[in-house]
């Protein structure tokens, strides 16, 4: 996954770009070093350096496209906002920085006039594009004990965000604890995780009717979604080489239900996508699938790489837990009035570490424990947890192959449909994990 880390320093720097001319607010006083915060995104496939756009989730690639990033520092006796900061322009500001391959980050300086006192702090800090989410950003001065939440607006989909937060102490003298002391800059180092789940499906070989029925579209359902992101119960610990995985749901409030399973429980569409999209001529080789051999095959995306013949579809996704008893997911095939024509019940490949593990939820007050899940995960009945990758089929990169006719050797490979076998969802170590899954014939 990308990684974006906030020092003291980098506060420090970012504040002083906005809030100071020339050197005001970047000489440390008498009393004690300059207090920075720095952000730093780290991870391959970086996409910091295009233009701002919100990103579709095309692979599994950990990659990013955010704009803005606020800062919010808490005392930790009263809960009270000390100091708030918003970066309006991080691509277009950040430099280059070559951690773990390839980065940007950013130094920002507290202004002189608004230097920390002696006490105990926490920083959390948000990247986010505007108007993905509604936030609930504090004000300096506002005594808060609960985590920043963001909403998705009403009938849109999750984007990607991220978050991270730490706590320091500073000394009476205006140094940060656990810093070198006789350094002039001193730092505090925040870690940012993407807060959403992903989830995506790669196939080929869709058959063209079910019984005498065309099939016009093919999407993933779920038992539940979620409209609420909760920025808490971070995982401090993973790194972009070395996870140690954590299983968090982070998201609450249920969307409306808009879809039912084939037995008819009501559910919820996490992607879905038209068979015309990708065969605007239908199957031309009228061998009954859709697949490589159909020449009127085209990629609807204006980014993307995708192979001859394939079907793609991916959403971001607000974290949600399983439902105790019921099966997670179901692969569908539709006809052109919605109606579900052939359905596989999806499931996590037996090998999975997420099974048997029980997740958390993430504490709405800050500082607050996650709570456990009163039951283990299985293969059929598992949570989407935060900063998951869940996908049937395996398209790693985003350009994964300039050839859409021939196949990257353990990179393309969609999910033969054609059989009504099994297919798989998988978990990428960019992300802090991949989830093979598979579909029940």
């Amino acid at each position: 996954m990308k990684k974006y880390s906030i020092s003291g320093a980098m506060l420090a720097g970012l504040m002083s770009l906005a809030a100071c001319s020339n050197d005001e607010g970047v000489v440390a006083d008498n009393n004690g070093a300059e207090q920075q915060f720095t952000i730093t995104l780290a991870s391959s496939g970086d996409r910091a350096t295009r233009a701002a756009a919100d990103r579709t989730l095309e692979s599994e690639a950990a990659d990013q496209s955010i704009e803005k990033v606020t800062l919010v520092v808490r005392s930790q006796d009263d809960n009270k906002v000390v100091y708030t900061y918003t970066l309006d322009n991080w691509n277009g500001t950040a430099t280059n920085d070559d951690t773990n391959g390839h980065g940007k980050k950013l130094t920002f300086t507290i202004p002189k006039a608004d230097k920390l006192g002696e006490g105990k702090y926490v920083v959390t800090a948000v990247g986010y594009n505007e108007g993905n989410y509604t936030l609930s950003l504090p004000n300096k001065g506002d005594v808060v004990d609960k985590n920043i939440t963001a909403t998705t607006p009403t009938g849109a989909e999750a984007k990607e965000v991220f978050a991270g937060e730490k706590k320091f102490n500073v000394t009476a003298d205006k140094k940060i604890e656990g810093t070198d002391a006789s350094k002039p800059i001193q730092s505090v180092d925040v870690t940012l995780h993407r807060q959403v789940a992903g989830a995506y499906g790669y196939f080929t070989s869709i058959p063209v009717k079910i019984g005498k029925t065309e099939v016009a579209s093919i999407r993933m359902v779920s038992r539940s979604k979620n409209t609420v992101l909760t920025f808490g119960s971070f995982n401090s610990s993973f790194t972009t080489t070395d996870a140690t995985v954590m299983y968090m749901v982070n998201g609450s409030v249920p969307a409306t239900k808009t879809a039912k399973f084939l037995n008819g429980d009501e559910a919820n569409v996490l992607f879905s996508a038209k068979i015309t999209d990708w065969f605007p001529g239908g199957d031309d080789y009228k061998d009954g699938v859709y697949d490589k051999k159909d020449t009127n095959w085209t990629n609807p995306y204006t980014t993307g790489s995708y192979l001859k013949g394939s079907v793609f579809a991916s959403n971001f996704i607000v974290p949600f837990s399983a439902t105790q008893g019921k099966s997670t997911l179901e692969l569908q095939l539709l006809d052109a009035t919605g109606n579900v024509l052939y359905a596989w019940p999806v499931k996590l490949d037996a090998s999975n570490d997420q099974i048997g593990k029980k997740g958390e939820t993430a504490s709405a007050d800050l500082f607050g424990a996650g709570t456990a899940m009163g039951f283990a995960e299985t293969a059929d009945v598992f949570s989407l947890f935060r900063n998951h990758i869940y996908s049937i089929g395996i398209h790693k990169q985003d350009t994964s192959t300039t050839d859409p006719e021939t196949p990257v050797p353990g990179t393309d490979q969609p999910t033969d449909l054609s059989k009504i076998q099994n297919v798989v969802i998988r978990v990428n170590d960019n992300w802090e994990a991949l989830h093979h899954m598979s579909i029940d014939e």
